[in-house]
């Protein structure tokens, strides 16, 4: 039997996580990134991010859906541009393979909005990504 004993360790300085107002530029860095398809069998990435400067930010997933024939002239041209300015903020090369496990640890600026997550809280999604050319 193994016993947990956390009597000498501090508790009551705990925090809940918030969100940064929307505006704001931050420098994030990528902590995971999913692939998968979405229930109409499109495929999609899910980058998630943290704002080390920001100690008590929750972390927070960008879904985006990949270019598929199913879209229309204006949403394809959405999904490759987002792709494009995700790629150029975290300098990941997209002309070829992406590891993904590599993309991890990645840091770049985005200008943060605010969204809900799947329980309706509020929760930072980005607004722009930032990038020099």
């Amino acid at each position: 039997m193994t016993i947990l004993n956390l009597s000498q360790m501090n508790l009551s300085d705990v925090f809940e996580p918030t969100v940064i107002p929307a505006g704001t530029e931050v420098k994030l860095r990528i902590i995971n990134i999913i692939e998968g398809t979405n229930a109409k069998g499109n495929a999609y990435i899910m980058p998630f991010f943290e704002c080390q400067e920001e100690p008590y930010m929750k972390e927070f997933g960008q879904y985006m859906e990949l270019p598929n024939s199913e879209m229309d002239a204006k949403r394809l041209n959405r999904s490759k541009l987002e792709l494009t300015n995700f790629f150029n903020a975290f300098d990941i090369d997209a002309s070829g393979d992406i590891n993904l496990e590599e993309v991890k640890g990645r840091e770049g600026w985005a200008i943060l909005g605010i969204g809900k997550d799947k329980e309706d809280q509020p929760v930072n999604k980005i607004n722009k990504f930032i990038f020099n050319f």
